[in-house]
């Protein structure tokens, strides 16, 4: 069954403070996983936006395993990023397993397209990715871990980087929650934009037969 969630709040970054949105689809079984996921946010001049797909595959006969491929467009002005497509594939694998919660490792190629510091250009990574979500009565919290090595040549300056994100989230009942984030786009000791957010969130199950 697809699931909808949708959020409303305030987001704060190095002093500056602005409105946040975010809206997502998502679909699990037994063996697949889709999700799609809109995230923005406007600080004065600046402004934030991620749009990404995800799509997952467990192997039937090691369903530990898993493999993935993600779609995303950013853009993040603070970090000089006014357009970013990226994709990235490989395979993944759940390190913990339970009724609560799970934590899962991840290893592929990432490709970016970006016009960073004015120069259209493709950058060839190696990503690695580390993601815990935990259950807890009321109680959720997420985290992620992402980091991108650059293989291909540096032309202007180094494009590896680390992004984190992580939320706690409170359940009000009758789908309507309270959440706390914080996220990082480590690039340099010089270049680290990071924000904190709260935001108001709302879930629904869709009768969808897709």
């Amino acid at each position: 069954m697809w699931k909808q969630y949708a959020r409303l709040g305030a987001v704060r970054d190095e002093g500056l403070q602005g409105l946040s949105g975010y809206y997502r689809l998502n679909r699990r079984t037994d063996l697949t996983f889709r999700d799609l996921r809109l995230f923005t946010y406007a600080l004065g001049e600046d402004s934030y936006i991620f749009l990404r797909y995800k799509s997952s595959n467990k192997y039937r006969k090691l369903s530990w395993l898993y493999s993935f491929t993600t779609l995303f467009y950013q853009r993040n002005t603070r970090a000089n990023v006014s357009l970013r497509y990226h994709f990235n594939q490989g395979l993944g694998a759940f390190i913990h397993q339970s009724s609560t919660g799970h934590v899962t490792a991840e290893l592929g190629q990432a490709y970016d397209m970006s016009n960073y510091l004015n120069s259209d250009r493709k950058t060839s990574y190696l990503k690695t990715g580390l993601y815990w979500d935990q259950d807890l009565f009321r109680l959720s919290t997420k985290w992620e871990v992402e980091y991108f090595y650059q293989i291909s040549e540096v032309v202007e300056a180094n494009l590896s980087r680390t992004q984190l994100q992580g939320e706690l989230l409170y359940s009000l009942g009758r789908g309507f929650s309270v959440i706390v984030g914080y996220e990082l786009e480590y690039y340099s000791p010089h270049r680290r934009p990071e924000s904190w957010y709260l935001e108001v969130g709302w879930k629904q199950p869709l009768q969808w037969s897709l």
